[in-house]
């Protein structure tokens, strides 16, 4: 199984407590999350992420995911950047810091214009170097996605409209 096949699987068993019912529109809103660029070199972290948000969505219960031309809103995006940095020290990093950056915007189609928008949204996650690093990467990405995930899901109920 592929690593971004792990991070989405877990992301849908981690979020499955979130939920929220600031909708601003009774639940009758519904939102589109078509696949999101990648400029960054992860590869198959469009894929994770975009999945992940349609998840988190639908999970969350105060939207409806529906394709783009029959939704109200249309999220769009890239990954414009994955960091890692080491994160405590000790003779030497113990964990590391792995951040992924976000473009984004939220556009309403029916009033014809961007409700918000972010040129650099941030996620970021915390791996244990000791642990397999792979395996502990992923596990970071996976929180890094999760901290995305649920903001952009918060900012579009609450986005002005």
């Amino acid at each position: 199984m592929r690593a971004w096949a792990i991070v989405v699987l877990s992301f849908a068993a981690a979020c499955s407590h979130y939920s929220t019912s600031a909708s601003g529109r009774g639940g009758t809103s519904s939102v589109a999350v078509p696949l999101f660029d990648n400029k960054s070199l992860e590869s198959g972290l469009q894929q994770a992420l975009t999945d992940s948000l349609i998840q988190g969505f639908v999970t969350n219960g105060a939207v409806r995911v529906l394709d783009e031309d029959r939704a109200r809103l249309v999220l769009r995006g890239e990954i414009i950047d994955v960091r890692e940095e080491p994160f405590t020290y000790d003779g030497g990093s113990e964990q590391f810091q792995i951040s992924i950056f976000l473009g984004i915007s939220c556009y309403d189609t029916e009033d014809k214009k961007t409700i918000w928008e972010e040129k650099r949204m941030r996620g970021f996650g915390v791996f244990d170097a000791t642990q397999d690093r792979q395996e502990a990467r992923t596990l970071g990405l996976n929180d890094a996605i999760r901290m995305l995930v649920d903001d952009v899901v918060d900012r579009t109920q609450v986005g002005g409209w």
